[in-house]
């Protein structure tokens, strides 16, 4: 059934049927019919083919289900959602967002499948179609906090707006839960595997079939890497390596205090779980630095899979204007252009804050007021494009890396 499909697919939708056929094939016992799994070295395919019969799908409606599954590993739901999936809070949440996304996008779907349109009843306001899973996210926890307070899931889902059935219908079509398997360690390679499948696949759709796909999907496959990747793991480690953001509880690990206690979790140390960006967009930045720099941001997903949001701020932050960056770089749109004042980022930092694990870094040529005030230095780092020393704020709060002594950026500018 799944070599049929791939055949078919090559022949009438080539953008699917070319990255499924590029992609390894599992056949195995699961909690779901399909899942994405993940090695150290890419994303697998995994089909249960018992619980395939029991879905009693039609032909259209599997052909449906595997453009989902492609379309979940293009938008980097599993990298992107991984730790969200892992809190009890928030892991149908996560389901029904990164589904909607998605299925938006397809027809023929299974019956029950989650669109915009059912979180649209849910919620009980208008939901636009075609949306960034964090943005259905983020209406979904609003709708949570507002309707739910105190308790930790929804007891009934997006479906039991219109038709009374249970929270968790479509878990059973594609498993989710996978995605937080993944081995940390290996994020770097595997996000290179994936660059590497859609580029490739790129590179064999024609003119023509390419115009044939949604824009949002054309524009993923449109990405312009840097041409040089800039050393971001030796930065990172170099700067951030020795501050540990708190620590948690493991059962995978000896408690070193008690290790004869095996039913006393050790703990390992909590990495940053959210990065926010503030992107200087004032009239000295220009458009290409503006860009080159949000082309690095693809190396900081997958060295540290995280949550990274970009606002734009010149004299004030663009609350309105933030975006969640998933690794695609457009041709940059500038929301302002006028003076440089850091402390607009200082004064939003307060409202923005809202649990540990959370990074804000500054990129920006550092010219700007000489003081700020109602700083935290612990989270923070300034990433210029000028000298070190050019940094108007004297002194700095946080960590200063300065991109003016790296060779690799100074040859891709000279290119």
């Amino acid at each position: 059934m799944y070599r049929d499909a791939v055949m078919y697919l090559l022949r009438t939708d080539p953008f699917y049927g070319r990255v499924l056929s590029q992609l390894t094939l599992k056949l195995c016992s699961g909690s779901a019919v399909l899942a994405l799994r993940a090695t150290a070295h890419e994303w697998q395919l995994v089909v249960d083919p018992g619980r395939l019969a029991q879905a009693d799908w039609t032909g259209p409606q599997w052909l449906a289900m595997l453009r989902h599954t492609v379309l979940h590993l293009l938008w980097q739901h599993p990298e992107r959602y991984a730790a969200a999936l892992k809190s009890p809070h928030q892991a149908a949440l996560v389901r029904w967002a990164t589904d909607a996304a998605v299925n938006d996008y397809l027809t023929d779907l299974p019956t029950q499948a989650i669109t915009s349109r059912r979180l649209q009843a849910l919620v009980g306001r208008p939901v636009a179609r075609r949306q960034d899973s964090n943005a259905y996210w983020q209406v979904l926890q609003r709708w949570q906090r507002q309707t739910q307070p105190g308790h930790d899931l929804p007891q009934r889902g997006p479906n039991n707006a219109t038709d009374g059935r249970p929270v968790d219908a479509a878990t059973a079509w594609d498993d989710h839960q996978t995605w937080t398997e993944a081995p940390a360690g290996s994020a770097l390679e595997r996000q290179q595997w994936r660059q590497q499948l859609f580029t490739t696949t790129a590179a064999e759709l024609s003119a023509k079939q390419r115009g044939t796909l949604p824009g949002a999907i054309r524009a993923a496959l449109a990405v312009v890497p840097a041409q040089r990747s800039l050393n971001w793991r030796a930065l990172l480690q170099r700067y951030l390596g020795q501050v540990p953001d708190g620590r948690q509880p493991a059962y995978g690990r000896f408690n070193r205090r008690q290790p004869y206690r095996m039913d006393l979790p050790g703990q390992v140390v909590q990495t940053w779980q959210e990065i926010r960006v503030f992107v200087d967009e004032s009239g000295s930045m220009g458009n290409q630095e503006i860009g080159d720099l949000l082309g690095q941001l693809a190396g900081l997903l997958a060295l540290y899979p995280a949550s990274i949001t970009v606002y734009p701020f010149d004299t004030q932050v663009h609350l309105a204007e933030r975006y969640q960056f998933t690794g695609r770089v457009h041709d940059v749109q500038r929301v302002g252009g006028g003076g440089t004042r850091f402390q607009a980022v200082f004064d939003v930092l307060p409202q923005l804050t809202h649990q540990a694990g959370q990074l804000t870094i500054i990129l920006t040529d550092g010219y700007g007021e000489d003081h700020v005030t109602g700083t935290q230095s612990g989270n923070l780092v300034w990433l210029l494009t000028s000298p070190a020393t050019q940094l108007s704020v004297q002194p700095a709060p946080g960590v200063v890396i300065s991109l003016a002594d790296d060779p690799e950026w100074q040859a891709q500018r000279e290119g």
